[in-house]
Order: C-alpha cells, then structure tokens, then sequence
C-alpha cells in the first residue's frame, strides 16, 4: 500500500496532497501527509509501527487510545484546546480500530499533526525546561484517578531494577566478550548503588506508591511546543505508556534535561548535574501535580532521580559486556563511556541530595 492508501484508510476526510518522510525518532518509520479540505490544509502525521520493539502493536494502540481519551477529557475540563493539547489517533474505516494493517503484515496509524508546533531536542533555556516540565506533570495530572492496571505492558519489567540487577550479574557471570577485568571498578560501584535504586520497586511491591501510568520516555523533544508563543501543548511519543512509579518519569526527565553534558559524553570531568535546570524542570512539573500526588511520591521524586541513572548505567554496561548488541554504538567502548557518564551523575545527585530535597519542598 502507498502512502495515500494507508491515508484513505483512515476515517480522515479531505484530498491528499503529498507526504514527506521524517528522519527524527529510532524506532517507528514516519511520514509528514498533507490534505486539503474546504480549500484549508490539513496535516496528519502517519507511522509504521516498529513491530522488532513492540511486538503486539494493537494493544500498544488501545494503551494510547485509552489514555488519550481520558486526557482528553480533563483537557477539556482545563479549558484548554483538544486539537493542540491531547493526540489525537485516527480510526480505521474499515473496522474502526486505531490502526491499518497493509499486505504485510505491518502495522500503521495516523495522527493529527499539531499545526504551528516544534519540539526541542536539547536546550539550555530554563524557560523551555520549566515548560517541559509543566507538559509533563499536567499530563500526570490528567491522568490521576485511571486505573494504570488496565494498561497492557509493552515492555516487560522496564523499570523493574532488581530485576535489570540480575540480568547485569548474569552478565557479568557469563563474560562474553572478556571485558569484566576491564570494569570491575564500574562493577563494584554498581553494586555499591543497589539498595538504594532497589527502593522505588520494593515501595511499589509494598503498595507505599500508587501505581500511576508512566510514559517512560519524557524527554524534551517529546512535548510539542507552540511554535510562536512557546506554550508547552501535547505530550507525544505514548508508545511506552504503562504502570508504573511518578518518580520514574521525573526521574528520567531529570537525568536526561539537566545532565551538563550528553548522556554518552567521554569527558566525565565536566559530567554533573545541573542544579538551575532541576529546579526550573521540578518548578513546572510540581506546579501541576503537587495537588494530586502523595506524600510518599513526593518523598521518592529524588530516589527516583537516582534510580533512573543508575539503571541506565547498568543497561549500558550490561550491554557492553555481552558485545554491545542491544544499543546502537557509534565506536568501539561507547557503551562502556555511557555507563561511566551515568555512573559520575549518579554520585554527584547523592551528593546534592539534601539541596534536592530543598527544592522539591520549596515548591511543594
């Protein structure tokens, strides 16, 4: 099928014009399709899902269905605009289902394009980071009150950390490739950091933590921004929807937007966290949850800043000591520099956890 025929698929009404595919994202093939309707444009944006990663794709589709429907109800109770604040899925017309299957078998699903919108893939400018971090806790603040158990886990055990623990010593057992002798300092900090990551999921099996819908990917380039006033609109990319702690989402967020260097930086000197940024992010992102959430998620943001880095450090050696297989790698011992990255950040969050936790409380 072309392009247009996956278009006409869909319950879109209008005259197709022309696509053009985008080259951002890693994971699912997207194209940007323009329609005209009653002499206006219309533009939809339409992915292929990638069916390697999400290996049931309809039920990651009724996950998104599910939860944009009920954001897309308190959108409307905010005031705010359905059109540019929430994602909006197409229906197949055939069948009425949020995707289009072609001849072989692959999965496709179209999308309101968000007219006049940007994202940011990284920025320095505090403004931006607190508007991220509004984006992101009033789609929390959506969500309160869905029952997360109803969503379908795409992912198996993403955020479970002991469970990423085993499969790291497994690793570390089996040594594949011979590199442990090369990181047994890495190694040994890991396991130095184990009870406390470990303590999101012990709360969570405890039920001390409500189990909350997470998105699991919340970084900046995934919240779309009105292009000329900067407003921060819908959250996107809800692929990764599921169960899961608050915390690891503020975490995440955290440890990617206010890390002074990039993730996979070698030059770990510079690698620290940046105390402006967590604040101008916790600032926006408290502003909208802080009614909502309680007093044990409050109390574990932090931990979950510091779970969130030790995880990916470990995920990153993990692979590096089974011959970088899961990660895309641009040069030899890249995994290797990534974990150390995360493995620096995670120190210097430990040691300005008391200036965290003042922070949090300022605008709780």
């Amino acid at each position: 099928m072309t392009i247009q025929e996956i278009c006409g698929s869909f319950d879109i009404v209008g005259r197709y014009i022309s696509c053009s595919e985008l080259t951002t994202g890693n994971i699912n093939c997207t194209y940007h399709v323009k329609y005209v309707r009653d002499g206006e444009g219309k533009d939809y944006i339409v992915q292929r899902i990638n069916k390697n990663v999400f290996k049931e794709p309809e039920k990651v589709m009724e996950n998104i269905v599910c939860v944009t429907d009920y954001v897309r109800q308190n959108i409307i109770k905010k005031g705010l605009s359905t059109k540019r604040f929430v994602l909006r899925a197409f229906l197949s017309k055939k069948d009425g289902k949020p995707y289009v299957i072609d001849e072989q078998g692959d999965y496709w699903r179209c999308y309101r394009y968000i007219k006049n919108s940007t994202t940011f893939d990284q920025t320095d400018d505090l403004k931006v980071i607190e508007r991220v971090g509004v984006a992101f806790g009033r789609f929390q603040d959506c969500l309160d009150g869905f029952d997360a158990c109803k969503l379908f886990i795409p992912i198996k055990d993403f955020h479970n950390t002991p469970k990423r623990y085993l499969d790291f010593y497994n690793a570390v057992t089996e040594n594949v490739c011979g590199r442990v002798k090369e990181v047994k300092c890495e190694i040994e900090r890991i396991n130095e950091y184990k009870d406390e990551a470990c303590k999101l999921q012990s709360y969570l099996d405890q039920g001390k933590l409500p189990l909350r819908v997470t998105h699991n990917d919340t970084k900046s380039n995934n919240v779309s921004f009105d292009m000329e006033t900067l407003e921060p609109m819908a959250v996107l990319d809800l692929d990764t929807v599921m169960p899961g702690a608050l915390a690891y989402d503020f975490g995440d967020a955290i440890r990617f937007i206010a890390n002074t260097e990039l993730e996979d930086c070698p030059d770990f000197e510079k690698v620290s966290l940046d105390i402006n940024k967590y604040e101008a992010f916790a600032k926006g992102f408290l502003a909208e949850v802080k009614h909502s959430i309680t007093e044990t998620e409050i109390e574990t943001l932090n931990i979950g800043v510091f779970t969130m880095t030790v995880e990916l450090a470990m995920r990153f050696l993990t692979d590096y000591l089974r011959g970088d297989v899961y990660f895309k790698t641009k040069y030899p011992g890249h995994n290797l520099d990534r974990a150390r990255n995360q493995l620096v950040l995670a120190n210097d969050v430990m040691a300005k956890m008391e200036r965290l936790e003042k922070i949090i409380r300022k605008y709780v």
